[in-house]
């Protein structure tokens, strides 16, 4: 009973056979999108700053702002985009570039975001040092993956 079956299917009628419409054949047309590598890999995720040593003295006024900042700052590295966040602000989105990778160490560029143009380098797989010279926090914090 099986033979006539399969003799039926094996036939040379030169249709294509396709699976259910799942849109596996339009993705498997769509060029893979390069893998990260290096720095940007590492960058990937949530990050919280752990320690700010700053260039200039801290007014005292402006130290509950820094005492929630190290509460509530979340900084995200997604593919192209650095999201910045607080418990009192929505996300902030801005796309990033690393420059200048050596090893562990690389310059962020994040045009209109956090950390743009600072000297990094990372000081183990879950934690990474910035050295930012630029005119609104000037000076040196180190990183640390946020717990999910």
């Amino acid at each position: 009973m099986f033979v006539p079956l399969l003799v039926g299917c094996a036939g040379g009628s030169g249709q294509a056979v396709e699976g259910p419409a799942t849109g596996a054949a339009i993705e498997a047309d769509k060029p893979a999108e390069p893998e990260l590598v290096g720095v940007k890999k590492k960058l990937q995720g949530t990050w919280e700053i752990v320690r700010y040593t700053s260039d200039h003295p801290i007014p005292n006024e402006a130290m509950p702002l820094m005492a929630d900042l190290f509460e509530s700052l979340r900084i995200g590295f997604d593919k192209d985009a650095q999201s910045v966040r607080t418990s009192k602000t929505p996300d902030e989105s801005a796309p990033y570039q690393v420059d200048g990778e050596s090893g562990d160490a690389f310059t962020l560029r994040a045009s209109g975001g956090m950390f743009d143009g600072a000297k990094c380098r990372f000081l183990g797989a879950d934690e990474w040092e910035v050295t930012d010279r630029g005119k609104t926090w000037p000076g040196v914090s180190v990183l640390r993956r946020a717990a999910r």
